[in-house]
């Protein structure tokens, strides 16, 4: 396959692949998940199911690290598209006997080449858009992965009860043509510097990742920490409205739907947000979603707590939002690899472990004392990693890569 002309490769294609790439991915994961669900009738096989794609980037995080450090970003976007796109037509022509192992194993192994393409196309970002612009693109992205997201969630339903498993694969097929053929459209990078940081990884990458810069390491302390709140988020979306309201699995599915609007809204919002509120400081998005998350749980009336914690999530996406796009300017050339590994492991991981502890908590003493944990939590990091103003005045630097650019990303 050719490269398109230069004419027509622009990084203005990546929130588009992203949202394809995402659609197909999880129109097939929840489809299959749901399937194991009702076959076996275990919760946690569903769920073990749904998060299976995130296991082979947290077992590889070292290669996967070495591949961004050595390879052109976008030469690795169009090998994970079309590695992906081989694999769903191998599954394809599996025989029906075999067809759902086939199908769970293809997930398993693919979650993998899906840590390849959200990591080097953040990499692509970085290398082809202006600095200035860095943050909008960033966020712009963000906003096709969480669209491709809700949108193949909420399709699998309707096609999951038309559509066999071989259909269901057959239609993630076509969308990694569409992926495929965006990834070939991504430019490849003109900066020099970019390159000789990526050299400099490569040749300083070992067994695992590693991030020296010790303003890098206090903002992914508090990006980390939005997977702390995930975790929460999971096992509170199904314990608030059950336990706080007392309502049944109408209200769990309501507020299912009134969190997925919010957490959407958050993403568009973070437009403005960052337009208009930059020169807020790093710490405040850490702290605001705490008030309207305690406000909503102790509230414990069904209107004010959806719209109380729909507010919540609405800040918690912006905080999401805001760290991973000062994580990635920040980076230099040479610790952007480790950095974008460690979002594709860690984060996941934190999700995870959270989950587990939040789900502990909420069984153990309740919904409000697992809410109070999370702000103090929140307040203990947000505290110990002090403020990013502070930390940049020490090391006599800038955050982000060009003159003329404030620490967020803003020209003055």
């Amino acid at each position: 396959m050719t490269s398109f002309p230069a004419r027509f490769r622009s990084p203005h294609c990546t929130p588009v692949l992203l949202f394809v790439n995402t659609c197909g991915s999880f129109l097939v994961l929840v489809s299959l998940s749901t399937h194991v669900g009702s076959v076996t009738g275990s919760g946690l096989l569903a769920g073990a199911v749904l998060s299976a794609p995130w296991l082979p980037a947290l077992l590889l995080a070292g290669p996967l690290n070495r591949l961004l450090g050595r390879h052109a970003p976008q030469r690795l976007v169009r090998l994970a598209e079309a590695a992906s796109l081989a694999l769903t037509a191998a599954a394809f022509a599996a025989p029906q006997r075999t067809l759902l192992a086939v199908a769970a194993v293809l997930l398993l192994v693919r979650g993998y080449f899906e840590a390849v393409t959200r990591s080097a196309t953040a990499v692509v970002l970085r290398d082809t858009v202006p600095p200035q612009r860095l943050h909008r693109a960033n966020t712009v992205a963000e906003i096709g992965k969480l669209t491709g997201l809700s949108v193949g969630a909420a399709l699998a339903g309707p096609a999951g009860a038309v559509l066999s498993l071989r259909g269901l694969l057959a239609v993630n097929a076509a969308m990694l043509v569409l992926s495929t053929l965006l990834a070939w459209a991504l430019p490849a990078s003109s900066k020099r510097a970019s390159a000789q940081g990526r050299d400099d990884a490569g040749a300083q990458a070992g067994t695992r990742p590693r991030v020296d810069d010790p303003l890098l390491r206090r903002l992914f302390a508090r990006f980390l920490l939005v997977s702390f709140w995930q975790g929460f988020h999971t096992v509170a979306v199904t314990v608030v409205p059950v336990q706080v309201l007392g309502g049944g699995t109408r209200l769990v599915g309501v507020f299912v739907a009134v969190s997925s609007v919010a957490l959407f809204a958050g993403s568009l919002a973070a437009l403005p947000a960052q337009r208009h509120l930059a020169r807020v400081p790093s710490a405040a998005w850490a702290v605001l979603p705490m008030p309207p998350l305690l406000a909503a749980v102790l509230v414990g009336r069904t209107v004010a707590t959806l719209v109380l914690y729909a507010l919540f999530l609405v800040l918690f996406e912006m905080a999401y939002v805001h760290y991973n796009n000062r994580v990635l300017a920040t980076a230099s050339d040479a610790e952007l690899p480790s950095v974008v590994t460690f979002r594709a492991t860690l984060l996941p991981a934190g999700v995870a472990v959270s989950v587990l502890v939040m789900g502990a908590l909420c069984d153990l003493v309740g919904p409000l004392s697992t809410a109070f944990v999370v702000a103090v939590v929140t307040a203990l990091v947000t505290a110990a990693t002090g403020t990013t103003r502070q930390a940049q005045k020490a090391r006599g630097r800038r955050p982000t890569r060009a003159a003329g650019v404030d620490e967020h990303g803003v020209r003055p």
